[in-house]
């Protein structure tokens, strides 16, 4: 129950932060979300084997494909509970939101599923048969999960599917080892993720002196200059409230516009087929 708890908040704070940036209404869809989010945690407290609320909020929201979705999209990665936490991050989401763009943050359920891939390599590595297995069946169990909460969105939402951790550390290969576990790993094959899929911003969060944020960093900034010196706003976080995160993320977000306008207009030397 707890994986399929996790797996439905996520897929419930994707439709939020993608609905949000073009409602009609301010504060509607923070009340479906709100209302959205209670269900799940009755149904996690019922055991429920299903999730209901899923598809209550696409069906009380407004179908994505009927927005014109003009913003820029901005990739969130780093550090897992910076990224997670509204306070430790200073509401960052709501901040590019407010400067024009729209968030997809990398999700939580994405370090559970690497948690368990690494317990594979390290079953393998100790030629641990049973703890192999039971890491192979726990895979079966979180897929089989997610195909069945992700039919309640019937593909409404354009960040929903997530690459498999594989397809993510393959895409961190060229510049970051799989070998060196942890988040650093993560940020930078998601970074690549999102590049792929046409974001115009790559913003890397941090806790303050954070070792694997600190090399994601210092890896990212390779990243950037592979793909068009997309923009790429590295912050770490101190919990003292830095007034000069704003401005750093008001100065990367006309990066990010500009950015996309050139690349809708043709200016880049590698076009995608999707601009966010």
């Amino acid at each position: 129950m707890f994986w399929r708890g996790v797996f439905a908040v996520d897929m419930l704070q994707k439709a939020l932060w993608e609905y949000r940036p073009y409602e009609k209404r301010k504060g509607q869809t923070d009340r479906v979300y709100k209302n959205a989010l209670n269900s799940v945690a009755a149904a996690s407290s019922e055991e429920r084997t299903s999730c209901p609320c899923c598809v209550t909020f696409m069906m009380t929201s407004p179908p994505s494909r009927s927005i014109e979705r003009t913003k820029p999209v901005i990739g969130v990665v780093g550090e897992i509970y910076i990224r997670s936490n509204r306070f430790s991050n200073e509401d960052v989401v709501r901040q590019i939101e407010r400067l024009g763009g729209e968030a997809w943050v990398a999700p939580i359920s994405e370090w559970i599923l690497y948690v368990n891939e690494t317990a594979k390599v390290s079953a393998k590595m100790n030629q641990s048969w049973n703890a192999l297995l039971k890491a192979y069946m726990t895979g079966m169990i979180q897929r089989n999960d997610e195909r069945r909460l992700l039919s309640g969105f019937n593909g409404n939402l354009r960040s929903l599917h997530e690459p498999s951790i594989e397809q993510t550390l393959r895409s961190a290969a060229p510049y970051i080892h799989h070998s060196f576990e942890g988040e650093a790993v993560l940020s930078v094959g998601k970074a690549i993720d999102y590049i792929n899929r046409g974001v115009s911003g790559i913003v890397n969060v941090m806790p303050f002196t954070c070792m694997p944020g600190t090399i994601a960093s210092a890896v990212l900034k390779r990243v950037r200059e592979d793909h068009n010196n997309i923009p790429l706003l590295n912050i770490a976080y101190e919990g003292q409230g830095d007034s000069q995160t704003l401005t750093r993320i008001e100065a990367f977000m006309h990066q990010a516009k500009a950015y996309k306008e050139a690349r809708m207009s043709g200016g880049m030397t590698k076009k995608r087929k999707t601009t966010y």
